[in-house]
């Protein structure tokens, strides 16, 4: 139902990352690391974000496509997301409606529901949670798989050269990991699909899938054995516009194809938004 809930943030990784990129802006003869680097330091001044967003993503064998509408203020997090044709809102705010984020549908036009955006519900056949909306969720992963292997960056990470989509100049990056695998991992005390996957900067959906944990997510029992995907993708192709230096296109690959595709249009960084802007009763919205 929520098939376009994507796309946090990475500072925590991002001096790291600049040490390790250099302090050099890209010259005339342009580098993937120089490339990635702008493109770090962009997301890193991210306060606010508006996009549409074409999702595609591979569930049970099968393609899903969907469209949104999404609204993001990072400090403090607050989350709007609207799906056009299915008639769906979520408003998501921090520290408020006990961490649940509010849910509307046209299907129940007369009742609003409270959520867990880590619950079975918002989670079904969803790739992502709503906490992974927006572009910076991209630059996170790709900060989590330099951290993590940082002296072969120059050996996954190509600049392949200009390419025109949706009428801008992009950057286009080929991420390859030929030695992608599944690897046994054996659950500790208190580990969930979702800590897990963060721990280990892979795909909470697709250990998931490949685990017959589609629809559980609580606590795993301790000891028990699970195959997880390492890296996140066996290949990745990122276009980043050349003018924001914001990723706004990217293809996600895997053992079987393509896993998920995300598109981002009319992308607006940093605007200011209204007072109520975060409210259910803002104009505009279903609640």
């Amino acid at each position: 139902m929520f098939a376009d809930m994507r796309i946090v943030h990475i500072f925590p990784f991002l001096i790291l990352l600049f040490l390790f990129l250099g302090a050099s802006w890209p010259s005339e003869n342009v580098s993937s690391r120089e490339i990635i680097q702008q493109m770090l330091d962009s997301i890193k001044l991210i306060k606010t974000e508006r996009c549409d967003v074409k999702a595609t993503e591979r569930v049970n064998n099968s393609l899903h496509f969907a469209e949104s509408r999404i609204k993001i203020n990072f400090y403090p997090k607050k989350i709007y997301f609207n799906s056009p044709y299915k008639g769906i809102d979520i408003l998501w705010v921090e520290g408020t409606n006990k961490g649940n984020a509010l849910v509307h549908s046209r299907t129940l036009p007369f009742i609003n529901l409270d959520l867990d955006p880590y619950g079975s519900i918002m989670r079904k056949d969803q790739h992502h949670t709503i906490f992974e909306l927006g572009t910076p969720y991209i630059g996170s992963v790709i900060a989590n798989t330099i951290v993590k292997a940082p002296k072969d960056f120059d050996k996954h990470f190509k600049y392949a050269g200009i390419i025109k989509w949706n009428n801008k100049d992009c950057y286009q990056i080929i991420i390859d990991y030929p030695e992608y695998k599944y690897i046994e991992y054996t659950v500790t005390k208190g580990e969930t699909v979702t800590s897990i996957s963060k721990k280990l900067n892979t795909s909470d959906f697709k250990i998931r899938y490949k685990n017959d944990l589609s629809s559980y997510f609580g606590t795993i029992k301790e000891g028990k054995k699970l195959q997880i995907p390492i890296p996140y993708s066996n290949k990745v192709i990122v276009y980043i516009d050349k003018k924001t230096l914001i990723p706004i296109k990217i293809m996600v690959y895997d053992e079987e194809g393509i896993f998920e595709e995300y598109e981002f249009y009319n992308v607006r960084i940093n605007t200011s938004f209204a007072a109520d802007e975060f409210t259910k009763g803002f104009k505009g919205y279903g609640f």
